[in-house]
Formats: C-alpha cells, structure tokens, sequence
C-alpha cells in the first residue's frame, strides 16, 4: 500500500522535520509550497512566539498525539479548570 502525501492546510497540527515542537498551520502559499506556522500549545490550546514563514509543505507531517497523552492532557486540562 502506497503512502499518502500529507497536504497541510491552515489550522492542522503539525510537527516540523526541521524544528522542534508542535505548530498550527496558519496559512499556505497560492502553489502549496510553502505554509506559515505558528509554535502551539496543546495543553492550553494556545498559539506561542511569533510566526514562522516560508517553511517548506513537504517538511511539515501531521501531529498525532496517541491515547496516553492525550488522556494525560484531558486530565491536566480538567484538573486546571476547576
């Protein structure tokens, strides 16, 4: 089974090949070769520092975050809220 290119497109999560972290895709180029992120807190939901442009789509894979750590931040944002 072949693999699917990964097209990000403004909103996804993302991980870069070349940085650390976890970004949000705020926009792409008309062509689709390029996207701006922005560095991103998954426990708070919230965007960090300023953002980045002009980095390569092909550089950028989707962020998959399996069930433990999603379960462990569920659990952290619960906790925090109350």
């Amino acid at each position: 089974m072949a693999n699917k290119q990964f097209s990000p497109v403004a909103g996804d999560l993302v991980i870069s090949l070349h940085k650390r972290g976890v970004f949000k895709v705020l926009a792409i180029s008309h062509g689709g070769l390029t996207a701006a992120i922005q560095s991103f807190n998954i426990s708070k939901q919230k965007l960090l520092d300023q953002p980045i442009e002009d980095i390569y789509s092909d550089t950028l894979l989707p962020f998959e975050e399996d069930a433990s750590q999603a379960a462990a931040r569920i659990v952290k944002e619960a906790t925090e809220n109350r």
